[in-house]
């Protein structure tokens, strides 16, 4: 027996040995829930939520009234929406939903019910006694068709004329005008499909009011100096008749002075003739055959008279440029007006009448000589009630001054020599100063290198017909915006003056950046010698030498260090006409002091010269707005440094850059 239990338990630990098969689930595939929708005849919308782990599927509905939105899904759990629309037929109806994943389908069952017999009930109250006073009622409906309910008096209103299925309706009573009980009926019956749902009524009876009640919808009237007319609605219980007191002679009574019950009578209110108001009382009585005393009540009317005369206009006073211009006048007058000029040759207008608010546009013609003229408008209003003139002063300016033009100058050349303006980058200096002619939108250099217009620059404006040089910061595209104040916004954007064509220079030139200014003056090989001011032909400025400077025989050039701040000035290098044709022919360039402008104020200085240009900006800030400065009356100070008016007018230098020729 002992051996037979070893081998036993030997058999049983063998057993226990045996590895274990792992049970691995199948992977899930596509489901839905729920499984089934059972909807009514009405139809319905139902979600469905869509769990797909093996990629993407499609949902499709056998019957057209089966709708699924949307349509297919990625991998993972969507949720869709299923609408159901009504059943119109007498039979139920089945479809279903098939969603597809690969080889995969699941069906969704759907079941819509028939459509049940039609049916209209009223389930609350079907007769009401209101008060006198009358009151607001709700009549609950059930049904499952489209119904309509109406009432047979205007005393009982309902607030809806079509409904459909269950719903309520509030009907409110109002309060009894007659001594007699009345009774209205509110009728509830199918609208359109559903006839043999059948109709229902509702009956109201509302009490009868005792006494007589008259009362109109305004008791008093306001009417304009100008007359008008109005209506008076009467409400009432009885008979009534209406009648004015006798001096109420401007007032007019339209269509029938008598009625019953509610109704209405109007009044016409003629045009005031004075300037004097009037008042009266318009009586509403109540008709009766008994010995009781007539109820009433009033109507107060009272008319403005006519105003004083009154005019006013803006402006007052005009000054009109010298190209003429198209103006308006507002006239604010309270009558009619007329319109007439001290000196017409100088001017028209648009009319020379009206009545009331109106708008006169003023043409001023263009002046042809330098003469200011002064021309007046005269703007009368005359009536019985008062006579009023205004006067507009008109100035046009004359024709602005030019610049003459010098005599026999020859074509301007760009510098003979480059100058290196930073690493490995070289340019040539422009022949002079850009200048600007805004009446032939045309760009040019100036014709010597000291040439520059002054104090023309204060005519500067868009019909100008002369030549202007001092420019707003990157007007390169708008040359005349920087003549008015107070426009920082226009300068935000900088617009290089060398991309316009310029008649005596071509294409192909910009302007230098600061970090360019400061190369030249500050950084370039032998940099000390090749800069110092100077006076050319009379002009003062500021000379820049070529990197291979070689000072023409027979002439001297000073240089100016910073140690030599408060000894440099323009007295240094005195140049005539022809010397310096030899020291441009050498390369030397000349910036004159051209002084600076804000607004249509020039400075020139001509006790301290000044000159400003303007600069681009540098590629690391391209609103940065930068000038190179000189003026020896403050010391040795040429620099690049900040501008923040961008609208000053400041002188413009341009180059080209050495690959460009």
């Amino acid at each position: 027996m002992k051996k037979l239990f070893l081998f036993l338990l030997l058999m049983l630990l063998l057993a226990g040995c045996k590895p274990v098969e792992e049970n691995t689930p199948e992977p899930a595939g596509l489901s839905i829930e729920p499984q089934l929708i059972t909807c009514p005849d009405v139809g319905g919308d139902y979600t469905i939520n869509v769990v797909s782990p093996n990629g993407a599927w499609t949902a499709a509905g056998t019957e057209s009234w089966i709708r699924v939105t949307p349509e297919s899904g990625e991998q993972g759990t969507t949720e869709i929406r299923i609408k159901i629309t009504a059943n119109k037929e007498s039979a139920e109806s089945t479809g279903a939903v098939v969603f597809t994943c690969g080889d995969e389908k699941v069906t969704l069952p759907v079941t819509r019910a028939a459509k049940a017999a039609p049916y209209l009930r009223i389930v609350s109250e079907t007769e009401y006694n209101t008060p006198k006073e009358g009151g607001t009622y709700t009549v609950l409906v059930e049904s499952n068709i489209k119904w309509s309910a109406s009432s047979n008096a205007g005393w009982a209103k309902v607030d809806k004329g079509v409904s459909v299925n269950d719903d309520r309706i509030t009907v409110t009573v109002s309060a009894a005008t007659t001594p007699e009980e009345t009774t209205a009926v509110l009728t509830v019956k199918p609208y359109g499909e559903g006839e043999e749902a059948g109709e229902q009524t509702v009956t109201i009876t509302r009490g009868s009011t005792d006494a007589t009640s008259l009362s109109v919808d305004q008791s008093s009237i306001d009417v304009p100096a100008n007359g008008s007319s109005y209506t008076i609605t009467v409400t009432s219980n009885a008979k009534w008749h209406v009648y004015k007191t006798w001096d109420m002679d401007w007032v007019e009574f339209t269509g029938a002075t008598e009625g019953e019950n509610e109704g209405s009578f109007g009044i016409s209110v003629a045009t005031a003739t004075s300037l004097d108001a009037v008042s009266g009382v318009i009586t509403i009585e109540e008709v009766r055959t008994d010995n009781y005393p007539s109820v009433s009540v009033q109507v107060a009317v009272s008319r403005e008279g006519q105003p004083q005369a009154e005019l006013h206009v803006t402006p007052t006073s005009y000054t009109a440029p010298a190209s003429g211009i198209v103006f308006p006048i507002e006239i604010e007058c309270n009558y009619s007006w007329t319109v007439s000029v001290s000196a017409a040759k100088y001017l028209s207008l648009s009319t020379t009448s009206g009545d009331g608010n109106a708008i006169v546009n003023v043409t001023v013609k263009p002046a042809t000589d330098e003469n200011e003229v002064n021309v007046k408008v005269f703007i009368t209003t005359s009536t019985s009630f008062g006579y009023e003139k205004a006067v507009v002063n008109i100035t046009r300016k004359g024709l602005e001054p030019v610049a003459p033009e010098p005599d026999n100058e020859p074509e301007p050349r760009f510098t003979a020599k480059p100058f290196t303006i930073g690493n490995e980058k070289q340019a040539y200096f422009s022949p002079g100063n850009l200048q600007y002619q805004a009446s032939t939108n045309t760009w040019r250099f100036a014709l010597r290198q000291w040439s520059y217009i002054g104090e023309y620059n204060k005519y500067i404006s868009d019909t100008y017909s002369g030549w202007i040089d001092l420019f707003g910061w990157g007007t390169g595209f708008h040359p005349t915006w920087s003549y008015g104040y107070g426009h920082s916004a226009y300068y935000s954007t900088f617009r290089d003056w060398g991309t316009n064509p310029i008649s005596n220079g071509g294409n192909g030139m910009r302007t230098l950046t600061d970090g360019e200014f400061k190369y030249i003056i500050s950084y370039r090989d032998n940099w000390e010698h090749l800069r110092g001011y100077g006076t050319v032909n009379e002009v003062p400025g500021f000379i820049l030498l070529p990197d291979d400077w070689e000072l023409p025989a027979s002439l001297t050039f000073k240089y100016t260090k910073y140690s030599e701040s408060q000894l440099a000035k323009y007295s240094d290098n005195v140049y005539s006409a022809e010397q310096w044709q030899q020291m441009e022919a050498a390369g030397a360039v000349f910036l004159p002091a051209a002084g600076s402008r804000y607004g249509k104020q020039v400075n020139t200085f001509p006790n301290r010269p000044t000159g400003i240009y303007w600069t681009a900006p540098s590629e690391s800030s391209q609103e940065s707005r930068t000038v190179m400065s000189f003026a020896f009356w403050e010391g040795l100070k040429f620099d690049v440094n900040t501008d923040n008016t961008p609208e000053s007018g400041h002188s413009v230098r341009l180059i080209r850059d050495v690959n460009q020729q």
